[in-house]
């Protein structure tokens, strides 16, 4: 292995105030996430963050990402995602989690991990990876089973949005 693939591949141990840093951002997110308001996840970002959150296709700064989870939340009101394990490494923080929602009258589960780097107590930069096709798939089933139960439901025309 050369020294510069040697160097991409060692962990990078966050120091001791990005661990304090990582350690509070994390506790914000798990609660922020057990009753999500768009407007209140602000508190986790810079103004000028740039974040990835499927299924946009160019990251969006603070406002964008707020603009997201609003119509996210218009769609899931019942959403919440909870916090399974996290890890830091430098200045970046991965965050596994698994969400919650109604969909046509279902209750879905999926898994992600948010990965986001970390500027104080706010982050700068961020992914978010979850099966995109998989969550895609099991809206679209939740939304055909409501409709051959003759269930009248308005997301049932939007459940193929998150993909």
């Amino acid at each position: 292995m050369t020294n510069s693939a040697k160097a991409l591949t060692q962990y990078q141990p966050p120091s001791e105030q990005q661990l304090r840093d990582a350690t509070a951002v994390v506790e914000r997110f798990a609660q922020h996430w057990q009753r999500p308001v768009a407007e209140d996840l602000r508190d986790l970002m810079h103004p000028d963050t740039q974040n990835l959150i499927p299924p946009m296709t160019v990251p969006a700064d603070r406002e964008g990402v707020v603009d997201h989870f609003r119509e996210v939340l218009q769609r899931l009101p019942d959403l919440k995602v909870e916090v399974m394990r996290w890890a830091p490494t430098g200045d970046a923080v991965l965050i596994e989690w698994r969400a919650h929602a109604s969909v046509a009258g279902e209750r879905l589960a999926w898994q992600g991990v948010d990965r986001f780097n970390l500027r104080g107590e706010r982050m700068y930069q961020g992914q978010v990876y979850w099966d995109t096709r998989r969550v895609a798939e099991q809206f679209a089933d939740a939304a055909r089973r409501a409709q051959e139960r003759g269930a009248s439901t308005a997301f049932a025309v939007a459940a193929g949005a998150g993909s």
